[in-house]
């Protein structure tokens, strides 16, 4: 919701309806929970660490960027 109500574009990618999604996420972030949020190259985490980034101010210049 948070991307929403900024406007941000995303892809979403269900990892479990995606063959061989959960492994390349796996593989790019370390970790196996889901969501885990990617801007651009950045991984930046899960939910609650894309709403730190919102709440430190720093959000809005990586969707610039």
């Amino acid at each position: 919701m948070l991307l929403d109500h900024k406007g941000a574009r995303y892809t979403e990618i269900d990892v479990e309806k995606v063959s061989g999604a959960r492994q390349e996420m796996n593989k790019r972030s370390g970790r196996t929970s889901v969501p885990q949020i990617f801007i651009d190259q950045l991984h930046v985490g899960g939910c609650d660490d894309l709403f730190a980034l919102e709440q430190q101010g720093k959000l809005d210049p990586l969707l610039a960027g």
